[in-house]
């Protein structure tokens, strides 16, 4: 979402004085709309490469260590790895939570002793300035971080020796509160880098503006999302082999600059591919580091050819084409071994054809496909979120989906589409269906990304001369009813009574 939109949305005065006070004037004094203008008005500002890198070395030595500790996690290894650089507050203050238990935990495994770099020495001045008063002051932190990197240490083997020594995120390794990761959730919109808004669900969401979030990408030296970079090494393991992963390791190991990996002996794939998306950026694990290192320039040109990419360019500009080709993968949450709810959370793109969106994510192999993984998604759906379980259809001519309604039924069809749907061009092909139903039909429901208009109008007309009603829901309407009911009642049974109405679906007229 870009910076404007994200001004539009915040529609909490509190949070946007807090956003304003980074760049705007009188910030305190001015109203809701006013603010709006002003943070537009300065807008440069806020997304100035100079003025962000300003902002992260203040919150690098903030005089709170709070802040000094999770700014890192909340920016870099949160919010600007998920889509759209959002997540809703909730979420974010769990990652955190999650975060730091997990350093804590990792720790338990970490022999520092028996590696190659200089731990003992980093230990011991880590040891020094914990002594003053259990805590690190603002000078001690900028020491140990120029120490830190002259002895090739990276942050998250420093976290881990911490937590070693009970002192990771806090004294005794207590974990940071929700109140003290609001305090830097302020902080971070008073360095106007984080925005507050709330989606259409009315859900609080932490959001980057993109403009801001292409310069703390370069800050933090991100090319490329974490789920994007598993997709990419994952193929690059399988052109490649072992032997590559190992060869681009040691390259890297070579490099004065760079702080040394520790690689096991004969280590396993998946080690390797770790190793590389914490350590290696992906324009080095394709293109090596010097010239006649990385991929050949024929592999690179195949790859593209393969994702439907141009293939012209030297091999710097392939590169770069395929790490901007993987950052735009969207990761699709799973929670179950049902496939259908993999595509039930692409349900708006599937509603829409969203062809591109659905072939760069694996939804899809074929266009033809859509129709089909859309009406897998709707069984999906009513079975599990509403627990109406779908009927089995039988014949060849049936509608997508039949749900028993008392002594009734209430029928479905999805129409994929890249435009309004438009009734009445599928209001014959729905009558056979209704009329060679076994039982009554209550209701037919159609559903689609949106509908024409006239739509409406075929519905009312419809209905003068049967007892069916049809209803015409959108994908998100539909979605956005079974989400809330499966939330606020669980395993409960949805009314399906709810969908008797004719015409555009009213959400008004539910009681969830």
């Amino acid at each position: 979402m870009n910076f404007s939109d994200c001004v539009e949305l915040s529609t909490n005065i509190n949070e946007l004085k807090r956003i304003a006070s980074a760049y705007v004037e009188d910030s305190k004094r001015l109203d809701l709309a006013e603010l709006k203008i002003a943070i537009n008005k300065t807008m440069g500002q806020y997304t100035s490469l100079e003025n962000i890198k300003l902002q992260i070395n203040k919150l690098k030595l903030h005089e709170n260590p709070v802040v000094r500790i999770i700014t890192p996690i909340f920016l870099q290894s949160h919010l600007l790895d998920k889509d759209e650089y959002s997540s809703p507050c909730k979420i974010t203050d769990e990652f955190i939570e999650n975060y730091e238990q997990a350093v804590i935990d990792k720790s338990n495994n970490f022999d520092y002793k028996k590696m190659s770099k200089d731990f003992t020495l980093f230990q011991f001045i880590l040891d020094k300035a914990w002594e003053h008063e259990n805590s690190i002051s603002v000078d001690e932190k900028n020491l140990i971080e120029e120490v830190r990197k002259y002895l090739n240490i990276t942050l998250d083997e420093q976290n881990m020796l911490e937590a070693k020594a009970n002192r990771y995120p806090t004294k005794g390794n207590i974990l940071h509160t929700r109140s003290e990761i609001e305090v830097v959730r302020k902080t971070l919109q008073s360095a106007g880098l984080v925005f507050y808004i709330k989606d259409s669900n009315n859900i609080p969401r932490d959001i980057i503006p993109e403009e801001i979030a292409a310069c703390l990408r370069k800050v933090y030296g991100i090319e490329l999302k974490n789920y994007g970079y598993e997709q990419l090494i994952s193929y690059v393991t399988k052109l490649q082999k072992k032997a590559y992963l190992i060869e681009i390791i040691n390259k890297y190991n070579e490099n004065p600059n760079t702080a040394k990996i520790d690689l096991p002996i004969n280590p396993a794939i998946p080690q390797l591919q770790e190793i590389i998306l914490k350590t290696i950026k992906p324009s080095n694990l394709l293109g090596g580091f010097t010239p006649r290192d990385g991929l050949d320039i024929t592999v690179l040109s195949s790859w593209c050819s393969e994702l439907g990419l141009s293939v012209s360019g030297v091999k710097a500009v392939l590169i770069k084409r395929l790490i901007q080709y993987y950052d735009t993968l969207h990761k699709i949450e799973k929670n179950s071994d049902d496939e259908r709810e993999k595509y039930y959370k692409c349900y708006h793109e599937l509603a829409s054809r969203d062809l591109d969106f659905l072939h760069k994510n694996n939804i899809i192999q074929k266009d033809l496909e859509c129709e089909h993984k859309f009406e897998a998604a709707t069984n999906y759906l009513f079975e599990v979120l509403l627990k109406n379980k779908p009927l089995l259809l039988t014949g060849t001519e049936h509608p997508d989906g039949k749900l028993s309604y008392n002594d009734k039924y209430i029928l479905w069809d999805n129409k994929s589409k890249e435009t309004d749907v438009n009734l009445k061009d599928h209001i014959a092909q729905f009558d056979r269906y209704i009329k060679s139903s076994d039982r009554p039909v209550s209701v037919f429901m159609v559903i689609g990304p949106s509908f024409t208009e006239n739509s409406i109008k075929e519905c009312v007309n419809y209905s003068l001369t049967s007892d069916t009603q049809i209803l015409l829901i959108t994908a998100d309407e539909i979605k956005e009813v079974a989400e809330k009911w499966h939330k606020n009642h669980k395993d409960e049974i949805f009314n399906l009574g709810f969908f008797k109405q004719n015409g555009r679906f009213n959400k008004s007229l539910l009681q969830i």
